[in-house]
């Protein structure tokens, strides 16, 4: 095992894995933030270097205390042959069996491995497999294959002035936190709440605020590149408000050069043609999370 140390060896990183998308694309938008300062303090795992199989993304060591907080035990897994790697993910110094946690990836390969050291490690484990998106900005530079030559016409202006004259462009404050994480699929605990807020905190957000001045819809992004957590209020649904602040969030995103994605449930067809609408491309391989909770 070796740990990736120094802004030479992470760069060289970054652009092996763009090599490998979308495959890698999980761990490849948690290395591009970690050039960019590092802010969620995260380390980065090899098994051997420069010639990597497997790499894993984690938080360091000091940041995973809690043993039940599968939010911040989150490991970020890409591997050149999947079925080679379940000794390295199986090292105690590379991921802790003992906690709860959670491994996020592109490659729907990993599951078998996942499930073997689930039954070593004596715990149960959970996956859920979504539609990956990578938004169509990105796909133009990281990945021109991934591009249909009929579909790759600009957005345009369709969506900038929708709802300005009610509703108020803004960003989201921590104080926010507790709104998105009530209606955050994955969250709705204190534990989700403080990972949302240290995301608020860390990443560029958007929101359209209400006449009271609070928001009726959001959208953020986590500390792998990924635009996740956007939601609406009942009151406020129907009316196109994601779309808008989608649209937003990925022009504001694209001139900072942020590679962005986002995954979609493979029975939420209304975000489905929100991808569609925005030209966002379906990508072959799948968005993967696996939940370990030791017995």
């Amino acid at each position: 095992m070796l740990h990736l140390q120094g802004p030479q060896m992470l760069q060289m990183l970054e652009k092996y894995l763009r090599k490998s998308l979308p495959e890698s694309l999980k761990v490849y938008g948690t290395t591009f933030h970690m050039n960019q300062g590092n802010p969620f303090k995260l380390q980065a795992l090899v098994d051997r270097w420069p010639d990597f199989n497997t790499v894993v993304i984690r938080p360091q060591e000091q940041e995973m205390t809690d043993d039940l907080d599968h939010y911040t035990n989150t490991y970020q897994v890409y591997s050149k042959d999947p079925k080679k790697c379940q000794e390295f993910l199986g090292l105690p110094e590379v991921i802790n069996w003992k906690q709860h946690l959670q491994i996020q990836s592109s490659q729907s390969s990993l599951d078998d491995v996942i499930e073997n050291l689930a039954a070593i490690k004596l715990g149960k484990v959970t996956r859920t497999q979504c539609f990956l998106y990578m938004v169509s900005e990105t796909a133009k530079k990281l990945a021109t294959s991934l591009l249909d030559a009929k579909n790759v016409s600009p957005n345009g202006d369709k969506y900038k002035s929708i709802h300005q004259k009610v509703l108020k462009l803004s960003s989201l404050d921590p104080t926010h936190a507790a709104l998105v994480n009530k209606f955050w699929h994955f969250g709705g605990n204190e534990r989700s709440q403080r990972f949302i807020e240290r995301c608020i905190r860390t990443f560029p957000t958007f929101c359209l605020l209400g006449p009271e001045g609070t928001p009726v819809s959001w959208a953020l992004m986590d500390q792998t590149g990924e635009l996740r957590m956007a939601g609406t209020i009942p009151e406020y649904r129907a009316q196109g408000l994601i779309t808008y602040l989608t649209y937003v969030q990925v022009q504001a995103l694209d001139k900072l050069g942020f590679p962005m994605y986002s995954h979609v449930d493979r029975a939420n067809h209304i975000m489905q043609k929100l991808n569609f609408n925005l030209q966002n491309i379906s990508v072959s391989c799948d968005w993967n999370q696996w939940n370990f909770v030791p017995l």
